[in-house]
């Protein structure tokens, strides 16, 4: 929070003194409103300019920017009046107004996104896309960031590192679906091959976890998606359903398991009773990230 507010806070001042650098002094500073009228000289370490909330609130007089109770709590964030986790929920939801604030005065100042953001400009507008939900912006974001993280592996490697750990034989066939433990409730959980990840086109892994039994069949859904070799995953159903309408959708989207009648009608009855309270929890085990080249 205190660097996404610190760029809000320059890009202001800058789109500020664009205007005019006088209205950049701080209140009742009369040294500094000469140095800035161009009438005094001062030593560079001595200069001082508003802060964020006197800067904001003149863009606002001259109707540049609107106001933002959003944008209000990022600065109180930026200047520590306010706290947040970094991954907490009140964390991520500044990423919108930062973003929306950004693009404003972008377009104040006749510049373009991709100069100030560069590799991030598709998460960005990802981001301030309000017809998108929180999941799926969030799923676009963690996407952008993984790609940036796997792809910052190679920066002082040779040309075609990272072609070769991404085209790197795998230890299982290119398509492969396994059972790889048998949950509380007696049903196996499965993982299987998933296609290529979305950040960085490596192999991944789908974990499939049970929905709906009968005595002769039962029925999977993919729960899970993770990465082998970038940070990338996604658990819940929410996010998974976020994934595929971000990205091609995974090569296997449910599973059925047919058997025998080996389970009494009973006994499928009490499955299906335990379903909702442990469905959709298990996370897929790997790694927070994977391996380096």
């Amino acid at each position: 929070m205190l660097h996404a507010g610190l760029a809000a806070e320059k890009l202001a001042k800058a789109a500020l003194v664009s205007k005019n650098p006088i209205y950049s002094v701080e209140p009742r500073n009369e040294v500094m409103l000469l140095y800035f009228g161009g009438h005094l000289q001062v030593d560079e370490d001595k200069i001082r300019t508003a802060g964020a909330k006197e800067v904001v609130g003149r863009l606002r007089k001259i109707g540049v920017l609107q106001q933002d109770s959003q944008l209000d709590l990022l600065s109180a964030m930026r200047n520590g009046a306010a706290h947040a986790a970094p991954d907490s929920a009140q964390a991520k939801g500044m990423i919108s107004p930062l973003a929306r604030t950004i693009e404003t005065l972008l377009g104040d100042l006749g510049k373009q996104l991709d100069a100030f953001w560069e590799r991030w400009t598709d998460a960005v507008e990802d981001a301030v896309n309000e017809q998108e939900d929180e999941v799926f912006r969030d799923v676009q974001l963690r996407i952008t960031r993984a790609r940036h993280a796997f792809e910052d592996q190679f920066k002082n490697l040779p040309p075609g590192s990272k072609e070769l750990v991404i085209r790197a034989p795998q230890p299982r066939p290119q398509e492969w679906i396994e059972a790889v433990e048998i949950s509380a409730g007696g049903a196996p959980v499965f993982d299987a091959s998933g296609g290529a990840c979305p950040a960085c086109g490596g192999p991944n892994i789908l974990t499939f976890e049970l929905y709906e039994a009968t005595t002769t069949n039962a029925h999977y859904r993919a729960n899970g998606f993770a990465c082998s070799l970038c940070p990338f995953k996604v658990v819940g159903p929410d996010e998974m359903a976020a994934l595929r309408t971000a990205n091609t959708p995974p090569k296997i989207a449910t599973v059925v398991y047919s058997h025998g009648q080996t389970r009494t009608p009973a006994e499928v009855a009490l499955l299906k009773a335990q379903l909702p309270d442990r469905c959709f929890r298990r996370r897929p085990r790997l790694p927070e990230s994977g391996p380096g080249p």
